[in-house]
C-alpha cells in the first residue's frame, strides 16, 4: 500500500508530535517521582542517629527508610568491623530474629501453591518429626508454628543457640527430648524452634536446601543482592563484624555459623535489600511488576492472632501492636529491627548488641520522628552509667571475695571460738560457699539459659559469674577441710579465749 508525500508528511508530524508528548510526560513523572523521594529532609534523623550512637556506643549502623512504595531514605554509619571499613547500605548484617518473617512468607508461598496446608500436622510434611510427648507432636500444625503456639518453650528456643552449627534436618532431629511447655494451641510461647521447623518444612516441600528456596523465591525477585542464608556467601559481600560488650568495653567478637538455626535467625541482608523487602510487605506483596505473594497473603501475614499481652499480638513472624507491625532480632553480636506502620517502613541494623542496653527506642525513635514528633537521645539507656554500675558491682563482689581470703589466711581454729563464731563460720559456709554458688551453677542453665549460651551472649559478665562460683566452691572446701580437721586435733581441755584475748571459758572434749 502506497501514501501520496503530503499524506505522508501529516502522518510523520503527528507521530513526532506524540512521541514529544509521550517523552515529555515520561520526563514530568520521572522528575514528579523523584522529587516526591528527595523531597524528604533526613537532617533530624541523620543527626539522631549518630547521637544515638554515640550514647549505645555502637560501632556500626545502616537504616533504610520507606514511604509507599519508594524508598526516601538510606544510609550507612560507623564503621563495619576493625578494618574501619564504612557501613553502607550494601552492607550485610546477621538478622537475628527478624529473619522469622522471612521464613513465614516462603512457608505462605508454598501455602498459595497448594502444597502447605496450614491446618496439617507437622508430620504430613516431616513425618520423623517427634518432640519428648509423641503424642502432642502429632497434633502441632503448620499454623501452630508461625503463631507460635506449639507448646514449646522459649528456653527450649535458647538452649541450642551454642551448639547449632549442624545440617537443619539433623537439628531437627534432635527434638526428640523436647518437652513442651503447655499444651498445642492453647496459647502463645514464643520459641526459635518453630521457625527452625517451619525452615524443615520448607525445605522438605520444596526439594531445595532452605537457604536456595529462599534466594530462588525472595531474595532474587525482591532484588535483594546482598542477602544470603549462607555465612560464606555473605563474607563475600563484605559482612559485617560483631560486637559485644565486655566488663563496658565494646569489642569485636568472632560471629558462629548457625547453620541449624538459619529459619529462625541468622539469615543475612543489608538496609538496602530489606527495604526492597518492606515495600513488598506494605504494597500487597508487591515490588514493582514482581510479585512474592498475593495481597490476602500478606494479610494473613499481618493478622493479629495469638495474644502476647494486652495490647499485642503474635501474627506471622511478625508482631502487631498499637498500629504498628513489627519484630526485632538480635544474635550473640548483630542486631535488626523491621517496622511499618500505615505510611512508613523502617529497616534498622545493627553490628553489635547489648543486652544491658538495648537499642529497641533507637526505631521507635526515629518512627515518631518521621510523623513530626520530638525525641531525645537521653531516653535511650547510657551505656557508660549501665556498665560502670555493673562493673562496680563485679568489684564489689571481687573484693569480698579477696577479704574472705585474708580470712583463710589468718585462720583461727574453729574450737578456740565462741559458739555464736563457730556457729557464723559454719552457716557462712553452707550459705555462701556452698548453697549459694551451686544454685547459680545449677539453676541458671536450667530456668535460664544454658552456660554455654550465657557465655556467647552475655561474654564477661557470665565469664566472672561462671569463675566466682566455682572460686567460691573452692574456697568453701578449704574452709570446709580446715575446721574438720581443728575438731579432729583439739586436745581434751583447752581454755577459749575472744578477740580480745578475754579469758571466757573451758572446753572440754
Amino acid at each position: 500500500m502506497c501514501f501520496s508525500s503530503r499524506k505522508s508528511k501529516r502522518i510523520n508530524r503527528k507521530i513526532y508530535i506524540t512521541l514529544l508528548t509521550l517523552v515529555l510526560f515520561a520526563a514530568l513523572f520521572s522528575s514528579t517521582t523523584a522529587g516526591a523521594a528527595s523531597s524528604f529532609d533526613g537532617t533530624g534523623v541523620d543527626q539522631y542517629m549518630k547521637n544515638a550512637m554515640e550514647r549505645l556506643r555502637i560501632p556500626g549502623a545502616a537504616l533504610g527508610i520507606i514511604k509507599g512504595n519508594r524508598i526516601i531514605y538510606l544510609q550507612g554509619y560507623g564503621i563495619s568491623g576493625p578494618e574501619q571499613k564504612p557501613v553502607t547500605p550494601q552492607t550485610p548484617f546477621i538478622l537475628g530474629s527478624t529473619s522469622k518473617s522471612i521464613t513465614a512468607l516462603a512457608v505462605m508461598q508454598l501455602v498459595e501453591e497448594g502444597k502447605v496446608d496450614l491446618e496439617a500436622p507437622v508430620q504430613r510434611y516431616l513425618p520423623w518429626f517427634r518432640l519428648a510427648d509423641k503424642q502432642a507432636s502429632a497434633k502441632i500444625t503448620v499454623r501452630d508454628l508461625l503463631h507460635q503456639t506449639s507448646g514449646i518453650s522459649e528456653y527450649e528456643g535458647r538452649a541450642t543457640m551454642a551448639s547449632d552449627n549442624l545440617p537443619l534436618e539433623a537439628h531437627l532431629q534432635s527434638m526428640k527430648d523436647v518437652p513442651l511447655a503447655q499444651p498445642v494451641g492453647s496459647g502463645y510461647q514464643y520459641s526459635n524452634l518453630n521457625y527452625d521447623i517451619l525452615g524443615g518444612i520448607v525445605q522438605a516441600v520444596s526439594q531445595q536446601p532452605y537457604g536456595d528456596y529462599i534466594k530462588d523465591h525472595i531474595f532474587t525477585p525482591l532484588d535483594m543482592l546482598h542477602s544470603t542464608a549462607y555465612a560464606e556467601e555473605a563474607r563475600r559481600y563484605g559482612l559485617a563484624a560483631g560486637y559485644q560488650p565486655i566488663f563496658g568495653k565494646m569489642t569485636s567478637t568472632p560471629q558462629m555459623d548457625h547453620t541449624a538455626s538459619v529459619p529462625d535467625g541468622n539469615l543475612i541482608s543489608s538496609a538496602e535489600d530489606l527495604s526492597n523487602y518492606l515495600i513488598a510487605q506494605m504494597n500487597g506483596g508487591q515490588l514493582e511488576n514482581r510479585t512474592v505473594l498475593s495481597e490476602d497473603g500478606i494479610e494473613q501475614l499481618h493478622k493479629p492472632a495469638s495474644l502476647i499481652q494486652e495490647g499485642e499480638y503474635y501474627g506471622m513472624g511478625w508482631i502487631i501492636s498499637s498500629g504498628n507491625v513489627w519484630h526485632n532480632g538480635a544474635t550473640e553480636n548483630s542486631s535488626s529491627y523491621l517496622l511499618m506502620d500505615r505510611e512508613y517502613g523502617i529497616v534498622l541494623l545493627f553490628n553489635s548488641v547489648d543486652f544491658l542496653a538495648d537499642y529497641d527506642g533507637v526505631p521507635l525513635a526515629i518512627q515518631q520522628l518521621l510523623h513530626g514528633q520530638e525525641v531525645s537521645v537521653d531516653k535511650l539507656p547510657d551505656f557508660w552509667q549501665t556498665h560502670l554500675l555493673i562493673n562496680g558491682v563485679l568489684l564489689l563482689f571481687t573484693i569480698l571475695y579477696l577479704l574472705s581470703l585474708r580470712g583463710l589466711m589468718k585462720w583461727r581454729n574453729t574450737k578456740l571460738l565462741t559458739k555464736k563464731k563457730q556457729a557464723l563460720r559454719e552457716g557462712s559456709l553452707i550459705l555462701i560457699n556452698i548453697l549459694l554458688p551451686s544454685a547459680v551453677l545449677i539453676f541458671v542453665p536450667r530456668l535460664l539459659l544454658p552456660w554455654p549460651v550465657a557465655l556467647l551472649f552475655l561474654p564477661g559478665i557470665a565469664h566472672f559469674v561462671l569463675f566466682f562460683c566455682l572460686l567460691l566452691l573452692a574456697a568453701g572446701m578449704v574452709k570446709a577441710v580446715r575446721m574438720g580437721r581443728d575438731m579432729a586435733e583439739m586436745p581434751k581441755s583447752l581454755t577459749i579465749v575472744n578477740d580480745f584475748g578475754y579469758n571466757v571459758g573451758e572446753y572440754y572434749d
